[in-house]
Order: C-alpha cells, then structure tokens, then sequence
C-alpha cells in the first residue's frame, strides 16, 4: 500500500477523517519544532534552513523516482517541480546564500508566500488525499513537506530573522514567482504543441483543473485565467501575510498600551 498506484486503494479523500487526523498530527510536530527552536540564535535558524532545505529535495528526488519508475507516468504535471509550492526547493537554496539580494528574496519567500502556500495545502491537499491512502508515500511526502514549509516560515518570523515590514519587499517574492510562471507557460506551450495533447498545466496557470477551486476561479476569470493567477500567485500571499502582520502589531501595541495605562492608574490610586 505505501507504494502502490493512484487509485489502487481507496483514496483518504478531502475532509475525511485521516484527512483531519494528518492535519491535527502536522499541526503538532510544526508545534513541537517550533517550541524546540524557541531559543535558536540566527545562526542556528540558517543551519535548520540549509538542513531543511537538503531534506526537501531528497524528499522530491524520491518522489520523482516513483512517479517515473513505480506509476511510471510521463505526464509533466506528475513530476517537474514547477509548481508554487514546488518554489520552497529553490526559496531555501537562495536563503542559504551569503548575505545579499539572494538571501533576502528567498528569506521573503519561505516567511511570506510559503507560509500561505503550505497552509492553503494541509488544508486542501488536492494533489495527494484524492488519489492515495493516508498512509502511502506520497501523502505522507506531501504532509511533510508543506509542514515543514509553515515550520521554517514562523520559524524565521518567530526568531526575527526576517519580518514583513516593508510593503516594497513584495518583489522579492513576485520576481522568483514570476520567473517561474513564465517558465511554466513556455513548458506548458512547448510541449503541448510537440505532444499534440493539452495536458501541461504547471503552477496551475494554463488550463482548468477539476474539482479542486481553481475551477470556480477558472469558470470565473474566462479569458482572463491565466493573468489572474499569475498576479494572484506573484502578490496575494505577501499581501496577505504583510497585512496580518501589521494588523497583529497594531493589536498588541494597543494592547500594551490600555495595559501600562491601567497600570498606571493602579499606580495613582496606591
């Protein structure tokens, strides 16, 4: 069962029980990781990075192997790592680099857009719980992997390595996310057109995918799909993160504040 077929077994499904069950389980190693690296320096955050960052591409290897050796599919979509999330392999190569432009994009990427992206997938993991059993490898692979994207994400936000202070740092993540769109759209193009099939769909910006919500935005958008997701992909989930930042910020500051002045008060009346 662990390396079986798509569909050879019942699938866990969406929103199932073993669904829940992985979810809650993830959700307490990232816990358990972030609570053992409450006291990590950042030097020692760059080391869990560089670590992390190893372990995830031997983690894509394996599963690229499989696709191509066990369900031996030749379909792109099943194995190029051309995909949002997919961004985290190269996001830990730029954040291992020396201090400079590099580190500081991929720093933004993992603290911003791979936090989005890794909750968004242990939410919905349409890519795995469909078509496999809970327990098989590339469930499993995909539970790992987006869990320990939300761990190195409030792990660098945590232990201040980086912050989402500056709205302008939105390019950094939109550079990275772009480049890889363009590059999706010439594979999608090229080998569409040298395979006479409509299959390529790489980081989900050429074509319809079914009963997953890109559908509903696909049925939406129309013409404009591919656009839309592009600009969504590049900016949504720095905006996103940036805003709740500075909205958490703000509460906690008004939050200290009515405490000193309560204390204050209590200060006058003794």
């Amino acid at each position: 069962m662990f390396f079986s077929l798509p569909n050879e077994y019942t699938p866990a499904g969406l929103f199932s029980g073993w669904h829940f069950l992985m979810l809650f389980v993830t959700g307490c190693f990232i816990a358990l990781g972030l609570y053992c690296s409450r006291h990590m320096d950042k030097a020692a955050v760059r080391r869990t990075v560089r670590v992390v960052t190893v372990l995830l591409w031997v983690l894509e290897t394996a599963k690229i192997l499989f696709v191509l050796l066990v369900v031996k599919s030749r379909n792109p979509n099943d194995f190029v790592p051309l995909y949002y999330c997919s961004l985290i392999l190269y996001a830990g190569l730029l954040s291992s680099c020396r201090e400079g432009l590099l580190r500081r994009c991929g720093d933004c990427f993992i603290a911003t857009a791979g936090l989005v992206g890794g909750i968004v997938f242990l939410v919905m993991p349409t890519t795995s719980l469909p078509r496999y059993p809970a327990f098989h490898f590339i469930s499993l692979h995909s539970f790992l992997l987006h869990g320990l994207m939300v761990y190195l994400a409030l792990l660098l936000l945590l232990r201040n390595v980086y912050r989402p202070r500056r709205l302008r740092d939105i390019r950094y993540p939109a550079v990275l996310i772009g480049v890889t769109c363009l590059l999706a759209l010439a594979f999608n193009a090229l080998y569409d057109t040298l395979s006479g099939q409509r299959v390529a769909n790489l980081m989900f910006i050429s074509k319809n995918f079914p009963g997953t919500p890109i559908a509903i935005i696909y049925r939406i958008t129309g013409p404009l799909f591919t656009p839309f997701m592009c600009l969504v992909q590049a900016f949504g989930p720095y905006l996103l993160v940036y805003w709740s930042y500075l909205l958490v910020n703000r509460l906690l500051k008004s939050y200290k504040d009515r405490t000193r002045k309560a204390l204050c008060e209590e200060s006058e009346k003794l």
